[in-house]
């Protein structure tokens, strides 16, 4: 029988006492079942069949081979779009009936596409009707995950199978879909859904485990991105860009989208970490059975008919046949496939095979069960310890930090004393410490070593190692690497026993917190299984704040213990629910004075205590690694400069970058701590100065170990006493950049929002309760009120969420704040009364109603965003405005050594994707006097989709490299000097106009520019032989460009699969040109093809040519050469009018490794270029193409666009000419 664990409250209503009872009547009934074998079949896409009803008779057939205890999964598209509620009702009537029949079936539906219209705009609204429709034909071993359409996870459990369910289907939404503030689930956002998982994984022992997800993350069918090799003709010339799309764009189907790309680097991430887990998927209409490091992934979507997929090695079983794919999980731990085909209404099996071996058996033909290992004797721990250590343990806290003066130099000193110090600790008495501790289980954190235990005196506590390694936390494909080595050696940065002196501080400001004690894990039977791994562990025991125990017992007496996002769902739910804002500060200020950056939302915990109506939460911060952190080193000091790490601050005497060491707060900061004023900040620092005084510091840092006081306590209480004095100015400073943008959030109850325009300026925005059928404001009821001075704040944004809101905008001032309204859902009521005097329209309102009530006078504007987002209130929407300078220093033998400097800024606007507007400076100055300027700028969305874009430049002379003529046959005299053909030009540039990018990296841009330019006669070089060379003279230059590029490639850089189409157009007017008008027309096309082995073959075509009509200077006509579409011959060889080119190229990745200083692909190459131009000047013996052609290798650090290049080419011309380019292959 399947047991509904509590997780499935995610996203569900359930009311505790029946859940309670289902579980113990299911329990009962399935303590005398599964003590053999449990089958689970996978189906998906039933909404195929004519009629979805027909998958039923296919059961019976399969149950008629007596498969004994099963599980049957619908994993999504089970229902047409067509079908109605009435018959999706009759739909579940029938498959209850099929449940009565057979006592040992369950059933169980996932969600897919189709479930919400195949991702359309209402899909949201239909798959909650048919979770309401499917509700109403209940029964107790059908288990329905549709959940108000939330992500998930759930599990349900089953004696030794533990089924994690999944909604890929929310990531993949692109229209409306539970958000964190609508309040519809538990979980709603990425992040939360990870780290559920994760626990899942973590919390699930000696049990198999399935994934059930609708979409796939490895997949090789259509939707995967495999297609066949008559797919890339059908149709001619077209069929290849499709399948380009498919592969790296993708449709909402297709698992290559944006949407699902995030989606599965999150889950692959995830599983990476795991062994012996099985991620079953339904979205393709075939069978597979795929290995992927110790995982497995199967697709089975294929019952109702299948179609195309590719055979891999990897693939233990492939089928495009009619069928489904059958595991079975053994009592020994043995896991197996049997894939079944259909025919009709009838079954028969098919393949067979294993997925796991049982760790009870030889395993050594398969990958053993790490899971489920039956066999293997339960190490239970005793209920004494064996030998009690009363004599404490010398240990050092990370012996493996000691460094010598070149790497402090360059990576820091550090805490590395403290970490090296052996210190005394004692052993933890785990018998008598808290009335005795069991251990309870294995605790979260990706850095932390840590156990729960359970205390006797009815409070649970944890047990954390002092030693961190970010290991776990980092991207799979930097594990391993120099990056890794890196940041471990960089966990000296914090000082291993700082929480141990925040604990006392805390107690002087009343803060709630956890008091860590320091001991050595004794290595002790008491442990049991436990005892090998976290035996004679170093670390800390503190209190472990949940009210999972006896209600007395609860941490600090509160009646709930919530994590942040369960918090935020409180506030978001009802405005009765608050925060003590007040309390809040005052932590968030003793955070600045320790320097602890290291605060987000998951380093919080929330006690809630009932008030009348609703809770007040207070603060329980956790987690100080990071207080009192030390960035020496040349290496930590540049990245703890403004434009460098966002997070993160030295812990210096003075706050130097007071942003970045707040930025990890900066969400929950805005969230939580909207409402308070400067004088609040500016209140709680002084409360921290007068409750602690001098000796509270000393005593406070004496409390950490004495063998580290003098190596580091010392200077710590020193800087402590230093920052404490200029708590006030840094509290006001930190206000200061939280006023600037501040979000006012109502809840999904409704709120009267009124809004006053001060004469002065200031703006005061008070938040009611309302009377419903007045929708008047009962100020009785206050529970929001700020005052905002135009000097401090640039911007207000009202959120009504839910309900039936009213906003009521009043007042005249000659100058005010704006004020967006971003209603939210709800039948929303907005009045705008409001005058000011200057500036543009300061009342805009986002309403996605059709049909709003609104009363709206000359100063409020209703807004349509580009993006439906915008339309709702995202917490963690504030970005900061940044800027990225950079220096250089290159070497070409053209100019010599050249000095390069510039600078990126990136300014952030609400509404605006990405960013709303960038500008790059940069500018450059050679040692043969060369010097160059260039400005550009992008504003995201100026007219709709589209961005708008600029630049000048200015070159003082731009190379233009060689010039050797106009003509397909032009003549290159080796006996002449070596920079005889080179060409330079003088040119000053200005250009603006739109650019659209989408689908990735597809970009349509519209611009318009003028030149000014001349080229430059040097004495003995082509230019001054040939003065009738068109361009020589000063030219002035207008032109329209326009530029069309589909890029379906898989990255820009290193592609291997992909197409790509570009045209260019341009037109426009030369002076002192024989021609009025000029025109330049180029086509480029690319493809690449490569097989699916681990080090591909990959082939790169690439074709392209263009036609230039009119008279124009030397430098706008086309050129052919070593940099621009013809290898083996010196840059810019060939010029005409007209040009044709074909690249191939033949790249083999040798090999890939990861567990290196760096991650390196290391491959070999071979190209053949065919090229040539055409001129009017052309003798008759110019009518041929020119042929290079040669090879090389490229070695790929971290990324594919840092690919170094090293070639050599040869053509009839060059014997050998070395190549050396970085990023792309074909240039």
């Amino acid at each position: 029988m399947a047991i509904l664990l509590p997780r499935t409250s995610n996203g569900l209503k359930i009311c505790a006492k029946c859940f309670a009872a289902s579980v113990l009547l299911i329990f009962l009934a399935a303590s005398n079942l599964y003590a053999t074998d449990f089958k689970v079949v996978l189906t998906g896409n039933t909404a195929d069949f004519e009629n979805p009803a027909d998958i039923f008779p296919i059961i019976e057939n399969y149950l008629a081979t007596k498969p004994g205890p099963m599980l049957w999964v619908f994993n999504g598209d089970a229902f047409p779009e067509q079908m109605t509620i009435e018959q999706v009702a009759e739909w579940k009537r029938k498959a209850n009936g099929l449940l009565d029949r057979n006592p040992e079936l369950h059933m169980l539906l996932n969600q897919g596409d189709r479930e919400w219209l195949d991702s359309g705009k209402e899909g949201w609204k239909r798959v909650m009707a048919l979770e309401k429709a499917l509700d109403r034909e209940k029964h107790q071993r059908f288990q329905l995950f549709l959940g108000h359409g939330c992500p998930g996870p759930w599990t349900v459990s089953f004696p030794m199978l533990e089924v994690v369910v999944v909604n890929s289907q929310w990531w993949n939404h692109p229209h409306d879909k539970p958000k964190p503030s609508s309040d519809a689930c538990t979980i709603a956002d990425t992040d939360n859904f990870v780290e559920e998982l994760e626990g899942i994984l973590d919390e699930t022992t000696d049990k198999n485990v399935l994934v059930i997800s609708h979409f796939p993350v490895e997949s090789l069918g259509n939707y995967g991105g495999r297609f066949s090799a008559a797919s890339y003709f059908s149709p001619p010339l077209i069929g290849n860009a499709l399948v380009g799309f498919r592969q790296n764009i993708g449709t909402d189907r297709d698992i290559s989208n944006a949407n699902l790309g995030v989606y599965r680097y999150k889950v692959n991430g995830v599983l990476q970490d795991y062994s012996s887990v099985i991620l079953a998927s339904g979205h393709e209409r075939n069978q597979s059975v795929v290995q992927k490091d110790n995982n497995f992934f199967i697709n089975s979507g294929g019952v109702a008919g299948g179609s195309f997929i590719a055979h891999s090695n990897k693939a233990a079983l492939t089928s495009s046949s009619a069928g489904f794919v059958e595991i079975t999980y053994s009592s020994n731990g043995r896991v197996a496939y049997q894939h079944w085909l259909v025919n009709g209404v009838q079954v028969s099996k098919k393949e067979a095979g294993p997925i796991f071996a049982s760790a009870c058996e030889n395993a050594s033909k398969g990958t053993a069960n790490a899971l489920f290992q039956p066999c293997n004797p339960v190490i239970k721990p005793s209920d004494k310890m064996d030998t009690p250590r009363p004599e404490p343990a010398t240990v050092a806290a990370g012996s493996e930090y000691a460094s010598k003066r070149f790497k402090e130099k360059w990576f820091g000193k550090h805490y590395r004393d403290s970490w090296t110090t052996p210190v005394n600790v004692p052993y933890l008495d785990m018998d008598t410490t808290f009335g005795g501790l069991v251990i309870a289980g294995k605790g979260g954190g990706r850095q932390t070593t840590s156990l729960k235990l359970v205390a006797g005196n009815g409070k649970e506590y944890v047990f954390r190692s002092v030693d961190k390694d970010p290991f776990r936390a980092l991207a799979y494909e930097l594990r391993g690497t120099v990056v890794s080595q890196v940041l471990k050696d960089q966990t000296s940065t914090q000082q291993p026993y700082g929480a141990m002196a925040v604990a006392p501080l805390l107690d002087r400001i009343g803060i709630l917190h956890a008091s860590p004690e320091l001991f050595v894990l004794p290595k002790d039977n008491k442990l049991g299984a436990f005892k090998e791994q976290y035996g004679n562990l170093f670390g800390m025991l503190e209190e472990r704040p949940t009210d999972k125990i006896a209600k007395p017992k609860v941490f600090a007496g509160a009646k709930d213990i919530e994590k942040s996002f369960k918090l935020f769902n409180k506030l978001y739910h009802d405005h009765d629910n608050r925060v003590d804002k007040a309390e809040f500060a005052r932590a968030r200020m003793f955070d600045l004075w320790i320097g602890d950056w290291s605060k987000h939302e998951d380093n919080w915990k929330w006690a809630g205590y009932k008030t009348d109506g609703g809770e007040l939460y207070r603060p329980i911060p956790r987690d100080r690694d990071h207080a009192f952190s030390r960035w020496d080193g040349i290496i930590p000091w540049l990245a703890d400069r403004e434009w460098g790490m966002p997070n993160g601050e030295n812990f210096a005497e003075r706050i130097h970058g007071l942003r970045s060491l707040m930025w990890q707060a900066r969400h929950l900061d805005r969230f939580v701590g909207s409402e308070l004023t400067k004088a609040d900040w500016i209140k709680a620092a002084a409360e921290i100065q007068n409750a602690i005084q001098q000796q509270d510091i000393t005593a406070a840092v004496h409390n950490m170990p004495s063998e580290i006081y003098e190596k580091d306590g010392r200077e710590i209480e020193r800087k402590l006493k230093a920052r404490i004095g200029d708590l006030q100015r840094y509290a006001g400073e930190y206000y200061a950049l939280l006023a600037r943008e501040v979000d006012v959030v109502g809840s999904n109850k409704a709120e009267y929002f009124k809004v006053m325009r001060e004469k002065n300026g200031q703006v005061t925005v008070t938040v009611f309760d309302v009377f419903k059928q007045s929708q008047q404001a009962d100020t009785s009821k206050t529970y929001y009120h700020r005052v905002f001075d135009p000097v401090e704040t640039r911007e207000i944004r009202l959120n009504g969420l839910g309900g039936d809101d009213v906003f009521d905008i009043q007042g005249k001032s000659d100058q005010s704040i704006l004020v967006r309204i971003i209603s939210g859902s709800g039948d929303d009521y907005i009045s705008d009364r409001s005058e000011v005097g200057k500036g543009g329209k300061q009342t805009l309102i986002y309403e996605k109603d059709p049909n709003p009530h609104h009363e709206l006078g000359t100063e409020a504007r209703e807004v349509k965003p580009v993006d439906e987002r915008y339309y709702e209130y995202d917490r963690n929407a504030f970005k900061y405005n940044t800027y990225l300078p950079i220096a250089l220093l290159t070497y070409n033998p053209f100019v010599g050594f050249a000095v390069h400097g510039g600078v990126t800024f990136t300014r952030q606007r609400f509404g605006k994707p990405d960013f709303a507007a960038k500008h790059s400076l940069s500018a450059s100055v050679s040692v043969k006097g060369n010097y160059e300027f260039s400005y550009n700028n992008q504003f995201r969305q100026l007219l709709g989709k589209w961005d708008g874009i600029s630049q000048v430049t200015l070159s003082r002379p731009l190379n233009y490299n060689f010039f050797f003529g106009v003509g397909n046959d032009t003549p290159k005299n080796n006996d002449l000097p070596s920079n005889y053909y080179r060409t330079q030009y003088n040119s000053f540039a200005v250009s603006a106009g739109l650019l659209r990018q989408f689908w990735k990296q597809s970009k349509i841009e519209v611009t318009g520019s003028y030149e000014l330019a001349e080229g430059i006669r040097r004495n003995n070089s082509y230019l001054a032989d040939h003065p009738d060379v068109f361009g020589v003279e000063q030219l002035h230059l207008i032109f329209a460009k326009g530029i069309l590029n589909l890029d379906f490639r898989d990255r820009a850089a290193l592609p291997e699969r992909g197409f790509r189409l570009q045209l260019t157009q341009q037109a426009g007017h030369v002076s002192q040109s024989r021609n009025d008008l000029a025109s330049i027309s180029e086509l480029e096309m690319e493809q690449y093809l490569s097989n699916h082995s681990k080090n591909p073959l990959t082939l790169g075509l690439r074709l392209g040519g263009g036609i230039a009509k009119g008279q124009l200077p030397f430098y706008k006509l086309f050129s052919l050469g070593q940099l621009n579409d013809l290898r083996g011959f010196k840059r810019n060889r060939f010029t005409g009018e007209s040009k044709g080119f074909l690249n191939t190229e033949l790249r083999w990745q040798l090999t890939e490794t990861r567990n290196t200083f760096v991650p390196l692909k290391m491959g070999v190459r071979a190209f053949y270029d065919l090229g040539r131009v055409w001129a009017k000047n052309d003798p008759d013996s110019a009518n041929y193409w020119h042929q290079g052609y040669g090879g090389g290798f490229y070695i790929t650090p971290f990324r594919e666009q840092f690919a170094f290049n090293i070639s050599a080419g040869t053509s009839n011309e060059e014997s050998l000419l070395l190549m050396i380019s970085i990023g792309s292959f074909f240039r």
